[in-house]
Protein backbone atom coordinates (compact mmCIF):
# COMPACT_ATOMS: atom_id res chain seq x y z
CA UNK A 1 0.00 0.00 0.00
CA UNK A 2 1.44 3.35 -1.03
CA UNK A 3 0.39 6.34 1.04
CA UNK A 4 -1.35 9.17 -0.74
CA UNK A 5 0.22 12.58 -0.68
CA UNK A 6 -1.35 15.13 1.58
CA UNK A 7 -2.79 12.66 4.09
CA UNK A 8 -2.86 13.66 7.73
CA UNK A 9 -0.90 11.43 10.10
CA UNK A 10 -2.98 9.89 12.88
CA UNK A 11 -1.84 8.67 16.25
CA UNK A 12 -2.33 4.98 16.99
CA UNK A 13 -4.85 5.83 19.70
CA UNK A 14 -6.91 7.86 17.21
CA UNK A 15 -6.96 4.92 14.80
CA UNK A 16 -8.09 2.55 17.55
CA UNK A 17 -10.86 4.93 18.53
CA UNK A 18 -12.11 5.09 14.94
CA UNK A 19 -12.19 1.28 14.76
CA UNK A 20 -14.24 1.07 17.96
CA UNK A 21 -16.65 3.80 16.84
CA UNK A 22 -17.28 2.18 13.46
CA UNK A 23 -17.77 -1.26 15.00
CA UNK A 24 -20.30 0.14 17.47
CA UNK A 25 -22.19 2.24 14.90
CA UNK A 26 -22.46 -0.64 12.41
CA UNK A 27 -23.28 -3.21 15.13
CA UNK A 28 -20.41 -5.37 13.90
CA UNK A 29 -20.23 -8.47 16.07
CA UNK A 30 -16.57 -8.93 15.18
CA UNK A 31 -15.83 -5.63 16.92
CA UNK A 32 -12.91 -3.37 16.11
CA UNK A 33 -10.88 -6.30 14.79
CA UNK A 34 -13.47 -6.79 12.08
CA UNK A 35 -13.20 -3.14 11.04
CA UNK A 36 -9.42 -3.42 10.99
CA UNK A 37 -9.68 -6.48 8.74
CA UNK A 38 -11.91 -4.61 6.29
CA UNK A 39 -9.62 -1.57 6.15
CA UNK A 40 -6.55 -3.73 5.61
CA UNK A 41 -8.29 -5.69 2.84
CA UNK A 42 -9.24 -2.46 1.06
CA UNK A 43 -5.65 -1.22 1.37
CA UNK A 44 -4.37 -4.41 -0.24
CA UNK A 45 -6.98 -4.75 -3.03
CA UNK A 46 -8.17 -1.20 -3.78
CA UNK A 47 -10.14 -0.31 -5.68
CA UNK A 48 -12.16 -3.40 -4.79
CA UNK A 49 -15.79 -4.26 -5.58
CA UNK A 50 -17.83 -4.53 -2.39
CA UNK A 51 -18.93 -8.11 -3.18
CA UNK A 52 -15.30 -9.16 -3.60
CA UNK A 53 -14.40 -7.39 -0.37
CA UNK A 54 -17.20 -9.14 1.54
CA UNK A 55 -15.97 -12.50 0.27
CA UNK A 56 -12.38 -11.67 1.15
CA UNK A 57 -13.17 -10.73 4.76
CA UNK A 58 -15.77 -13.51 5.11
CA UNK A 59 -18.61 -11.23 6.20
CA UNK A 60 -22.19 -11.02 4.84
CA UNK A 61 -22.59 -8.41 2.12
CA UNK A 62 -25.10 -6.26 4.08
CA UNK A 63 -22.74 -6.20 7.07
CA UNK A 64 -19.79 -5.18 4.88
CA UNK A 65 -21.90 -2.44 3.26
CA UNK A 66 -22.88 -1.12 6.71
CA UNK A 67 -19.26 -0.93 7.84
CA UNK A 68 -18.19 0.81 4.64
CA UNK A 69 -21.01 3.30 5.14
CA UNK A 70 -19.74 4.18 8.60
CA UNK A 71 -16.16 4.43 7.33
CA UNK A 72 -17.29 6.69 4.49
CA UNK A 73 -19.21 8.91 6.93
CA UNK A 74 -15.93 9.42 8.80
CA UNK A 75 -13.97 10.17 5.65
CA UNK A 76 -12.05 6.89 5.63
CA UNK A 77 -13.32 5.41 2.34
CA UNK A 78 -14.83 6.61 -0.90
CA UNK A 79 -16.49 5.14 -3.95
CA UNK A 80 -14.43 4.62 -7.10
CA UNK A 81 -15.50 3.46 -10.59
CA UNK A 82 -14.32 -0.08 -9.84
CA UNK A 83 -15.31 -0.34 -6.20
CA UNK A 84 -14.32 1.16 -2.87
CA UNK A 85 -10.96 2.68 -1.95
CA UNK A 86 -9.31 4.50 0.92
CA UNK A 87 -9.24 8.27 1.19
CA UNK A 88 -6.07 10.01 2.30
CA UNK A 89 -7.36 9.91 5.88
CA UNK A 90 -8.16 6.20 5.50
CA UNK A 91 -4.68 5.49 4.15
CA UNK A 92 -3.21 7.32 7.13
CA UNK A 93 -5.36 5.29 9.50
CA UNK A 94 -4.23 1.98 7.99
CA UNK A 95 -0.60 3.11 7.99
CA UNK A 96 -0.88 4.10 11.64
CA UNK A 97 -2.51 0.95 12.96
CA UNK A 98 -1.45 -1.76 10.49
CA UNK A 99 1.76 -0.61 8.84
CA UNK A 100 2.56 -1.03 5.17
CA UNK A 101 0.55 -3.91 3.72
CA UNK A 102 3.41 -4.53 1.30
CA UNK A 103 5.77 -5.67 4.09
CA UNK A 104 4.19 -9.06 4.65
CA UNK A 105 6.97 -11.35 3.46
CA UNK A 106 9.77 -12.93 5.45
CA UNK A 107 12.24 -13.41 2.61
CA UNK A 108 15.73 -13.80 4.02
CA UNK A 109 14.59 -14.22 7.63
CA UNK A 110 16.00 -17.74 7.98
CA UNK A 111 19.48 -16.41 7.23
CA UNK A 112 19.38 -14.05 10.22
CA UNK A 113 18.07 -16.78 12.51
CA UNK A 114 20.76 -19.38 11.87
CA UNK A 115 22.57 -18.48 15.09
CA UNK A 116 19.53 -18.97 17.32
CA UNK A 117 20.14 -22.70 17.73
CA UNK A 118 23.39 -21.91 19.52
CA UNK A 119 21.97 -18.96 21.48
CA UNK A 120 18.93 -20.72 22.95
CA UNK A 121 19.50 -22.58 26.25
CA UNK A 122 19.41 -26.35 26.23
CA UNK A 123 15.89 -27.76 26.38
CA UNK A 124 14.69 -28.62 29.88
CA UNK A 125 12.52 -31.68 29.34
CA UNK A 126 11.07 -31.38 32.85
CA UNK A 127 9.34 -28.23 31.55
CA UNK A 128 8.25 -29.99 28.33
CA UNK A 129 10.66 -27.81 26.36
CA UNK A 130 11.53 -28.81 22.78
CA UNK A 131 13.25 -26.42 20.39
CA UNK A 132 11.39 -25.44 17.22
CA UNK A 133 13.44 -25.54 14.03
CA UNK A 134 14.48 -22.33 12.29
CA UNK A 135 12.06 -23.18 9.48
CA UNK A 136 9.25 -23.31 12.05
CA UNK A 137 10.22 -19.90 13.42
CA UNK A 138 9.96 -18.45 9.91
CA UNK A 139 6.56 -20.12 9.41
CA UNK A 140 5.35 -18.69 12.70
CA UNK A 141 6.36 -15.13 11.78
CA UNK A 142 4.70 -15.59 8.39
CA UNK A 143 1.54 -16.85 10.08
CA UNK A 144 1.40 -13.81 12.36
CA UNK A 145 1.75 -11.58 9.31
CA UNK A 146 -0.86 -13.47 7.32
CA UNK A 147 -3.36 -12.97 10.14
CA UNK A 148 -2.59 -9.27 10.70
CA UNK A 149 -1.15 -10.02 14.12
CA UNK A 150 2.22 -8.30 13.96
CA UNK A 151 2.32 -4.64 12.87
CA UNK A 152 1.17 -2.32 15.63
CA UNK A 153 0.23 -5.22 17.86
CA UNK A 154 0.90 -5.72 21.55
CA UNK A 155 2.06 -9.34 21.58
CA UNK A 156 2.50 -11.53 24.65
CA UNK A 157 4.46 -14.79 24.47
CA UNK A 158 3.40 -17.18 27.25
CA UNK A 159 6.59 -19.22 27.40
CA UNK A 160 9.21 -18.69 24.70
CA UNK A 161 12.05 -21.20 24.90
CA UNK A 162 11.87 -21.26 21.07
CA UNK A 163 12.78 -17.51 20.90
CA UNK A 164 9.83 -16.66 18.65
CA UNK A 165 9.91 -13.15 20.10
CA UNK A 166 13.52 -12.84 18.94
CA UNK A 167 12.55 -14.00 15.44
CA UNK A 168 9.82 -11.33 15.31
CA UNK A 169 12.18 -8.64 16.60
CA UNK A 170 14.81 -9.53 14.02
CA UNK A 171 12.27 -9.60 11.21
CA UNK A 172 11.03 -6.12 12.15
CA UNK A 173 14.62 -4.86 12.19
CA UNK A 174 15.41 -6.50 8.85
CA UNK A 175 12.15 -5.37 7.26
CA UNK A 176 12.42 -1.73 8.26
CA UNK A 177 16.13 -1.37 7.50
CA UNK A 178 16.12 1.68 9.73
CA UNK A 179 13.17 3.20 7.85
CA UNK A 180 9.72 3.17 9.52
CA UNK A 181 7.15 1.19 7.51
CA UNK A 182 4.54 1.06 10.21
CA UNK A 183 4.02 0.83 13.95
CA UNK A 184 6.45 -1.66 15.45
CA UNK A 185 4.92 -4.36 17.63
CA UNK A 186 5.55 -4.37 21.37
CA UNK A 187 6.88 -7.77 22.43
CA UNK A 188 6.57 -9.21 25.94
CA UNK A 189 7.66 -12.65 27.18
CA UNK A 190 6.57 -14.47 30.34
CA UNK A 191 8.56 -17.61 31.15
CA UNK A 192 9.32 -19.67 34.24
CA UNK A 193 12.87 -20.39 33.02
CA UNK A 194 15.38 -17.72 34.02
CA UNK A 195 17.76 -18.94 31.29
CA UNK A 196 15.15 -18.16 28.63
CA UNK A 197 14.45 -14.67 29.97
CA UNK A 198 18.16 -13.85 30.25
CA UNK A 199 18.92 -15.26 26.80
CA UNK A 200 16.19 -13.20 25.14
CA UNK A 201 17.35 -10.01 26.88
CA UNK A 202 20.87 -10.51 25.54
CA UNK A 203 19.95 -10.99 21.87
CA UNK A 204 16.78 -8.86 21.65
CA UNK A 205 16.87 -5.94 24.11
CA UNK A 206 13.62 -4.55 22.71
CA UNK A 207 11.71 -7.56 24.10
CA UNK A 208 10.41 -7.12 27.65
CA UNK A 209 10.72 -10.28 29.77
CA UNK A 210 9.09 -11.40 33.02
CA UNK A 211 10.09 -14.51 34.95
CA UNK A 212 6.81 -15.88 36.27
CA UNK A 213 5.26 -19.27 37.06
CA UNK A 214 2.02 -19.45 35.05
CA UNK A 215 0.49 -21.70 37.66
CA UNK A 216 -0.22 -18.33 39.27
CA UNK A 217 -2.42 -15.68 37.62
CA UNK A 218 -0.67 -13.06 35.52
CA UNK A 219 0.59 -9.98 37.35
CA UNK A 220 -1.94 -7.14 37.27
CA UNK A 221 0.38 -5.15 35.00
CA UNK A 222 -0.01 -7.82 32.29
CA UNK A 223 -3.75 -8.39 32.51
CA UNK A 224 -6.06 -7.01 29.80
CA UNK A 225 -3.17 -5.36 27.93
CA UNK A 226 -2.62 -7.36 24.73
CA UNK A 227 -4.02 -7.79 21.22
CA UNK A 228 -2.20 -11.06 20.46
CA UNK A 229 -1.01 -14.00 22.57
CA UNK A 230 1.39 -16.66 21.30
CA UNK A 231 1.87 -19.85 23.32
CA UNK A 232 3.32 -23.35 22.99
CA UNK A 233 2.25 -24.83 26.35
CA UNK A 234 2.98 -28.16 28.04
CA UNK A 235 1.36 -30.85 25.93
CA UNK A 236 -1.18 -32.01 28.50
CA UNK A 237 -4.89 -31.15 28.74
CA UNK A 238 -4.26 -29.39 32.04
CA UNK A 239 -1.35 -27.43 30.61
CA UNK A 240 -3.40 -26.38 27.59
CA UNK A 241 -6.32 -25.14 29.71
CA UNK A 242 -4.04 -23.29 32.13
CA UNK A 243 -2.10 -21.42 29.44
CA UNK A 244 -5.30 -20.60 27.52
CA UNK A 245 -6.77 -19.19 30.74
CA UNK A 246 -3.69 -17.00 31.24
CA UNK A 247 -4.08 -15.90 27.61
CA UNK A 248 -7.68 -14.95 28.39
CA UNK A 249 -6.43 -12.86 31.32
CA UNK A 250 -3.99 -11.09 29.02
CA UNK A 251 -6.18 -9.99 26.10
CA UNK A 252 -7.78 -6.57 26.17
CA UNK A 253 -10.79 -6.99 23.88
CA UNK A 254 -13.01 -9.38 21.97
CA UNK A 255 -11.53 -10.35 18.63
CA UNK A 256 -8.04 -10.59 20.12
CA UNK A 257 -5.89 -13.36 18.64
CA UNK A 258 -4.30 -16.39 20.28
CA UNK A 259 -1.83 -18.59 18.40
CA UNK A 260 -1.76 -21.89 20.21
CA UNK A 261 0.56 -24.83 19.49
CA UNK A 262 -0.24 -28.28 20.81
CA UNK A 263 1.07 -31.80 20.46
CA UNK A 264 -1.16 -34.33 18.72
CA UNK A 265 -2.83 -36.04 21.69
CA UNK A 266 -5.09 -39.10 21.65
CA UNK A 267 -8.78 -38.42 20.88
CA UNK A 268 -9.72 -38.27 24.56
CA UNK A 269 -6.98 -35.77 25.36
CA UNK A 270 -7.76 -33.65 22.32
CA UNK A 271 -11.44 -33.59 23.26
CA UNK A 272 -10.46 -32.14 26.64
CA UNK A 273 -8.32 -29.49 24.93
CA UNK A 274 -11.08 -28.47 22.55
CA UNK A 275 -13.60 -28.37 25.41
CA UNK A 276 -11.24 -26.04 27.30
CA UNK A 277 -10.91 -23.77 24.24
CA UNK A 278 -14.68 -23.43 23.97
CA UNK A 279 -15.30 -23.23 27.72
CA UNK A 280 -12.92 -20.30 28.17
CA UNK A 281 -14.53 -18.38 25.33
CA UNK A 282 -12.07 -18.86 22.50
CA UNK A 283 -13.28 -19.86 19.04
CA UNK A 284 -11.18 -21.82 16.54
CA UNK A 285 -10.52 -19.98 13.27
CA UNK A 286 -7.96 -22.39 11.85
CA UNK A 287 -6.44 -25.70 12.96
CA UNK A 288 -3.30 -26.82 11.10
CA UNK A 289 -1.86 -30.28 11.88
CA UNK A 290 1.93 -30.76 11.80
CA UNK A 291 2.57 -27.02 11.47
CA UNK A 292 5.50 -26.95 13.93
CA UNK A 293 8.65 -29.04 13.70
CA UNK A 294 11.08 -29.60 16.56
CA UNK A 295 14.69 -30.63 16.99
CA UNK A 296 14.89 -34.24 18.12
CA UNK A 297 11.61 -34.31 20.04
CA UNK A 298 10.74 -37.95 19.50
CA UNK A 299 8.02 -37.84 22.16
CA UNK A 300 6.09 -35.41 19.94
CA UNK A 301 7.00 -37.26 16.73
CA UNK A 302 8.88 -33.97 16.08
CA UNK A 303 5.68 -32.07 15.16
CA UNK A 304 2.75 -30.23 16.71
CA UNK A 305 -0.35 -28.43 15.43
CA UNK A 306 -1.02 -24.69 15.20
CA UNK A 307 -4.43 -23.32 16.15
CA UNK A 308 -5.54 -19.75 15.48
CA UNK A 309 -8.09 -18.71 18.09
CA UNK A 310 -10.19 -15.57 18.47
CA UNK A 311 -11.59 -14.17 21.73
CA UNK A 312 -15.38 -13.99 21.87
CA UNK A 313 -17.29 -11.43 23.98
CA UNK A 314 -17.73 -14.22 26.57
CA UNK A 315 -13.97 -14.74 27.04
CA UNK A 316 -13.23 -15.55 30.69
CA UNK A 317 -10.67 -17.84 32.34
CA UNK A 318 -12.05 -21.01 33.88
CA UNK A 319 -8.98 -21.23 36.15
CA UNK A 320 -8.56 -18.01 38.11
CA UNK A 321 -6.57 -19.03 41.16
CA UNK A 322 -3.20 -20.74 41.57
CA UNK A 323 -3.24 -24.04 39.66
CA UNK A 324 -2.35 -27.13 41.70
CA UNK A 325 -3.14 -29.88 39.18
CA UNK A 326 -0.88 -31.90 36.85
CA UNK A 327 0.83 -29.64 34.34
CA UNK A 328 3.78 -31.26 32.57
CA UNK A 329 3.95 -34.60 30.77
CA UNK A 330 5.93 -36.12 33.64
CA UNK A 331 3.10 -35.17 36.02
CA UNK A 332 0.49 -36.92 33.87
CA UNK A 333 2.50 -39.90 32.61
CA UNK A 334 5.53 -40.31 34.89
CA UNK A 335 8.17 -42.43 33.20
CA UNK A 336 11.42 -43.70 34.70
CA UNK A 337 14.23 -44.35 32.22
CA UNK A 338 17.18 -46.58 32.98
CA UNK A 339 20.52 -45.55 31.43
CA UNK A 340 23.52 -47.84 31.20
CA UNK A 341 26.96 -46.30 31.60
CA UNK A 342 29.16 -47.11 28.60
CA UNK A 343 32.23 -46.94 30.82
CA UNK A 344 31.38 -49.49 33.51
CA UNK A 345 27.90 -50.84 32.59
CA UNK A 346 26.34 -49.53 35.80
CA UNK A 347 22.69 -48.63 35.42
CA UNK A 348 21.09 -45.45 36.74
CA UNK A 349 17.45 -44.41 36.88
CA UNK A 350 16.42 -41.01 35.58
CA UNK A 351 13.10 -39.24 35.95
CA UNK A 352 10.71 -37.45 38.28
CA UNK A 353 11.56 -38.17 41.93
CA UNK A 354 15.00 -39.60 41.09
CA UNK A 355 18.41 -38.16 41.85
CA UNK A 356 18.71 -37.14 38.19
CA UNK A 357 15.59 -35.71 36.58
CA UNK A 358 17.04 -35.77 33.05
CA UNK A 359 19.84 -37.63 31.32
CA UNK A 360 21.50 -34.28 30.63
CA UNK A 361 21.92 -33.79 34.37
CA UNK A 362 23.25 -37.32 34.74
CA UNK A 363 25.83 -36.54 32.04
CA UNK A 364 26.80 -33.32 33.78
CA UNK A 365 27.41 -35.19 37.06
CA UNK A 366 29.04 -38.17 35.29
CA UNK A 367 28.79 -41.79 36.41
CA UNK A 368 29.42 -41.97 40.17
CA UNK A 369 31.46 -45.16 39.72
CA UNK A 370 33.73 -44.51 36.74
CA UNK A 371 33.16 -40.78 35.96
CA UNK A 372 32.16 -41.47 32.36
CA UNK A 373 29.67 -39.08 30.76
CA UNK A 374 28.49 -41.54 28.09
CA UNK A 375 25.22 -43.40 28.61
CA UNK A 376 22.82 -45.53 26.59
CA UNK A 377 19.13 -45.83 27.40
CA UNK A 378 18.48 -49.43 28.38
CA UNK A 379 14.74 -49.45 29.14
CA UNK A 380 11.95 -47.49 30.73
CA UNK A 381 8.96 -48.15 32.95
CA UNK A 382 6.10 -46.26 34.55
CA UNK A 383 6.61 -45.19 38.10
CA UNK A 384 3.99 -46.52 40.55
CA UNK A 385 3.02 -45.35 44.01
CA UNK A 386 4.66 -48.48 45.42
CA UNK A 387 8.06 -47.78 43.91
CA UNK A 388 10.75 -46.65 46.29
CA UNK A 389 12.72 -43.53 45.36
CA UNK A 390 16.19 -44.20 44.01
CA UNK A 391 17.80 -45.79 41.02
CA UNK A 392 18.86 -49.17 39.78
CA UNK A 393 22.15 -48.67 41.59
CA UNK A 394 21.44 -45.61 43.79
Amino acid sequence: MALREGHEQLHAGDGGQILSEVASASHLREGREGVRTILRAIATLEPVPVRVLASKVRLPLPVTVAVIGELSARGMTERAPNGVRLTSAGASCVETICGDAGHDETTGLSAVLDDLAALRPQADVTLDQAKATVGTLVRRVNYLLKNDSLWGRRILFLGDDDFVSVAVARWVEQCTGGEPVGPAPTLTVVDIDERVCDGIKKVAPSVQTFMHDLRKPLPDSLQHRFDVVFTDPPYTPGGAELFLCRAAEAVEHEGAHCFFSMGHLDPGGMRQVQAAISGIGWVIVEWIPAFNEYEGSSVLANVSLMAHLIATPEIAPTLRETYEGPLYTADVRPVIRVYRCLGCSAEWEVGQGKHWITVERLKEDRCPLCRSDRFLRARQHSRTEFEKPGGARN
